[in-house]
């Protein structure tokens, strides 16, 4: 006969169980007083603020990306610390642009548009090449 127990496993530990939030914890301040910390609070959301969109433009660049139907796949091979540094340059330009979202292919078809359209990129694109 088995006289060992069975332990009730608590419902946060267990997979089905649902996700607990827990609220956002400020930073420890040591020696400040309250007008810093709101300061430093204002300073904090004002930094989180994103610009609101301008009417009329769901994307970034000036032309919609091809359907899937009609677009030639193209592809673009990277050594592993090439690609983090490509993924970061792109998460940077994502949020200077104030947008949501923002993918490799819509930034590599700007760039090719700014080379074919102005004259001193071009001209540096070529030096690069040579």
């Amino acid at each position: 006969m088995n006289t060992r127990k069975e332990a009730n496993i608590p419902a946060s530990t267990s997979p089905l169980a649902p996700p607990v939030l827990t609220p956002k914890l400020d930073r420890l301040r040591v020696g400040e007083n309250s007008q810093d910390r709101s300061q430093d609070q204002d300073q904090d959301q004002q930094h989180l603020r994103r610009q609101p969109s301008r009417p009329g433009r769901t994307r970034g660049g000036r032309k919609p990306p091809p359907a899937a139907a009609d677009a030639i796949p193209t592809t673009i091979r990277f050594d592993p610390e090439e690609s983090s540094a490509i993924d970061r340059f792109v998460l940077e330009l994502r949020d200077h642009a104030g947008r949501r979202a923002l993918d490799k292919a819509e930034v590599f078809r700007e760039l090719v548009r700014l080379g074919m359209e102005h004259e001193p990129t071009r001209k540096a694109l070529l030096r690069r090449l040579r």
